[in-house]
């Protein structure tokens, strides 16, 4: 779509003062049909290569069946989040099977859900542009992103948090299309995912209860939900505060300086940079807007192009709190519950608002606000007129063809398939496909445990593992005392097989398992197991220990 086709659209349809209801023209068709035609394009170019197998996602595939066998979680799989998630990945997958297709079929509808309701959003608060922008920018960043693993909806580094994104946003609807009290439910739901929407979940409530957005009663009766649930949440899971909020996450000193990554917080003065210069820029572009001359439009193209980067993004970390202050000062504004949503969404991220790595989902509330402003809010002020707004097109179109083209590279180097009786999906280290193929051929029967991380290849092989603890990564077992119980686990009931692969530990401060941590674990496993099978290939070493 052209500029001069954009304008014309626009002139057609023109944005609303605030809630863009009416008939679907042949234009939003148009956009819808766009819109779909992009999630093809980054499905297609990605297909079956969005999982990583030795990272994150494989708890989330390998939990949901051992549930469905009887495995109470928390008591005999140790899970770091709420139980919602897991457990309605069980329920479904017991109806549709627990294959990487059933997976693939589970993203697709998540992402999905996600995107319309962006679009009922972005419809809802700026007009069938706010629509269109708002799951664009999801389609083309988020949906298949490959900026580290996990990064997007199809094998998410975990389901809690995309899951728990959804509800988040079905909430943030229902409160635009005045249904709180529904809104107050799918909010709770929602703070059942992850610990981090639980947070989120309490400061969007308190936001709109200064705000007046929700009565006393609707407020009183989510509190009083919340702590039901919360009782009865203890009472069914004895383990749920122990598994939530660990020592070793509370107070560990590798948790402490993984999540002062994950904050930005760790290189706080390149982010910070990034992000004043990208307000910056987008104040530039506003006042470029109100010249609307043809200077101004080629300048603007310029600055777009400058600002095509996750800086923008940045810098919107900053702006949101200006918007939730015009949001107090007008309260009927739907610019309050977007820049609540958004705000509450990226807390854990404060100076790390991009679309990658944690922000690939933590972000997304954050598109639906940005499309409001631009689109609808600005213009409404009178800062440049509505028109003009069309002329922010570039610079999103900028920013999502940019992650597409980068989603494209990275994703053809994915070309090495690995094949187990789960499906079959495709690596990008040539060594590790042929190991882990090899691997997958021989580790089916008994019992197994992977070190440091890997529960991937438990359910690519539907080999169970006996230790409530599967990940052991130093911001989890560092602590001597987890090492030391551990090792009383493996005593306890030890596996047929242990299986160590490499896993980079750098983002924690350490060199690697059994090098600088749990080296007392590593000698206990070399004592009792015997070495069944060494594969030493230049790109990917995996070590498979049996039991004596």
């Amino acid at each position: 779509m052209t500029p001069h086709s954009v304008l014309r659209f626009a002139q057609d349809h023109p944005l609303p003062a605030a809630r863009g209801e009416g008939p679907r023209s042949g234009g939003e068709g148009l956009l819808i049909a766009l819109l779909l035609a992009i999630a093809v394009v980054a499905f297609a170019q990605s297909y079956q290569r969005w999982l990583d197998p030795i990272i994150d996602t494989g708890r989330d595939l390998y939990i949901p069946e051992q549930i469905a066998h009887g495995a109470q979680l928390y008591r005999d799989i140790r899970y770091q989040y709420p139980p919602l998630a897991p457990y309605l990945l069980a329920a479904i997958t017991a109806v549709i099977g627990h294959s990487l297709a059933a997976y693939t079929a589970i993203g697709l509808a998540q992402s999905l859900i996600i995107a319309v309701i962006l679009w009922l959003i972005g419809r809802r608060t700026a007009g069938p542009i706010g629509g269109f922008v708002a799951p664009l920018l999801f389609l083309a960043l988020n949906f298949c992103g490959a900026s580290t693993w996990g990064a997007n909806f199809l094998f998410p580094y975990s389901y809690g948090a995309t899951f728990g994104m959804a509800l988040l946003l079905v909430s943030l609807a229902l409160f635009l299309y005045d249904h709180p009290a529904l809104a107050l439910a799918s909010l709770l739901g929602a703070s059942w995912c992850k610990v981090e929407y639980a947070f989120a979940a309490a400061f969007i409530v308190v936001v709109l209860a200064i705000a007046r957005r929700i009565s006393l009663r609707q407020l009183s009766g989510f509190v009083l939900a919340a702590a039901l649930t919360v009782a009865g949440a203890v009472l069914y899971f004895p383990n749920l505060r122990d598994n939530l909020f660990p020592t070793s996450l509370t107070r560990g000193e590798a948790a402490q300086r993984f999540f002062r990554w994950v904050a930005g917080v760790a290189e706080w003065r390149e982010n910070l940079v990034q992000a004043l210069l990208a307000v910056v820029g987008i104040v530039a572009i506003v006042w470029l807007l109100r010249r609307h001359s043809q200077v101004a439009i080629a300048a603007i193209i310029v600055v777009s192009m400058l600002l095509a980067s996750h800086a923008f993004f940045r810098a919107w970390g900053f702006l949101q709190f200006g918007a939730l202050v015009q949001g107090l000062r007008d309260r009927k504004s739907p610019l309050l519950a977007l820049s609540a949503f958004s705000i509450a969404s990226t807390m854990r991220i404060p100076l790390n608002v991009s679309p990658a790595w944690y922000g690939s989902v933590l972000i997304v509330p954050l598109y639906a606000l940005i499309a409001y402003v631009v689109f609808a809010y600005l213009p409404q002020r009178g800062l440049y007129m509505a028109r003009a707004a069309l002329w922010w097109i570039p610079l999103i179109a900028f920013l999502c063809g940019r992650d597409l083209g980068q989603q494209r590279v990275r994703y053809a180097l994915k070309s090495f398939p690995i094949t187990s009786s789960r499906g079959t999906f495709f690596d990008a280290n040539p060594d590790r496909a042929r190991v882990l193929n090899e691997f997958i051929t021989i580790a089916h029967d008994g019992t197994l445990a992977v070190m440091p991380e890997g529960l991937t290849l438990n359910y690519l092989t539907g080999a169970r593992t006996t230790l409530t603890f599967h990940t052991f990564t130093p911001v989890e077992t560092a602590d001597p005392r987890v090492e030391r119980s551990i090792i009383g686990e493996l005593q306890a009931h030890p596996p047929d097989r242990v299986a160590i692969v490499p896993r980079d530990t750098v983002e924690f401060g350490y060199r690697g398992f059994g090098i600088d941590y749990d080296r007392n674990l590593v000698a206990y496993l070399f004592e009792h197991y015997r070495l069944e099978r060494r594969y030493a290939a230049p790109r990917f070493q995996l070590l498979l220990l049996r039991s004596e």
